[in-house]
């Protein structure tokens, strides 16, 4: 187990890698999200928000500039926790952050509607 508490992910096509820094926890993916990656994605969002939540972390960011694609299935995944992340209301909640590709046109609708699932938590930037 890494000091963090969350592991580095590489599996054939999409990798995830966590830092931490500043109140921030990040989270590095890279590669494809796509069918085979859900269980994986599904089970590691837990996974963060149980991470940030015990370090107290005042933001997540997730930088998807080097993911190519993701389906639907593991969007599903980032809107389950998404709803769930901006229920927090105590001193423990903390923001999500997006950083997108510009050059990945489903980055930018995706991660708008995103955003606009929880405003007041979520925010993208290119």
């Amino acid at each position: 187990m890494s000091p963090i508490g969350i592991e580095y992910v590489n599996k054939q096509s999409f990798a995830l890698t966590p830092s931490v820094g500043d109140g921030t926890l990040v989270i590095k993916f890279s590669g494809n999200a796509d069918m085979t990656a859900m269980a994986t994605l599904s089970a590691y969002l837990k996974a963060v928000h149980t991470e940030a939540l015990k370090l107290r972390m005042q933001e997540v960011t997730f930088d998807l500039r080097e993911l190519y694609f993701m389906n639907s299935s593991c969007f599903k995944s980032f809107v389950t926790w998404i709803e769930a992340a901006s229920q927090i209301k105590d001193y423990t909640a903390y923001r999500i952050k997006f950083l997108a590709n510009s050059q990945l046109h489903w980055q930018r609708r995706s991660l708008e509607a995103l955003r606009c699932l929880a405003s007041h938590v979520v925010t993208v930037e290119t």
